[in-house]
């Protein structure tokens, strides 16, 4: 299980698959993305169920980009991965949530 942000640098590379939990766009809730690069900045997701052209078409075709960024801005409990725009961890500032697949954890 995932507990902070160098164990999901780590656990993050090609192929893995996630599944989100919560979005800032509803309409995301509940995808399976497919891990598609991961470096130092952050790591891009292209969706699996079914894939949406639009959505993967984006970050000249290598998909949804998601930035590391500070530690503080993360937050780890029970399995699910949770990303913040910033320290202030809430509903409002919340970019996504998400749980890597069990073959993969």
């Amino acid at each position: 299980m995932i507990k902070n942000l160098n164990q999901l640098k780590r656990a993050l590379r090609p192929g893995i698959r996630l599944e989100i939990t919560e979005h800032w766009n509803p309409a995301c809730i509940g995808q399976q993305r497919e891990i598609t690069l991961v470096n130092t900045q952050g790591f891009y997701t292209k969706t699996v169920n079914p894939p949406d052209p639009k959505i993967n078409a984006a970050n000249e075709g290598r998909g949804s980009v998601i930035w590391w960024g500070p530690a503080r801005a993360w937050e780890f409990e029970d399995g699910i991965c949770k990303s913040y725009t910033r320290s202030e961890h809430s509903a409002e500032t919340l970019i996504l949530a998400f749980r890597i697949s069990e073959e993969a954890a």
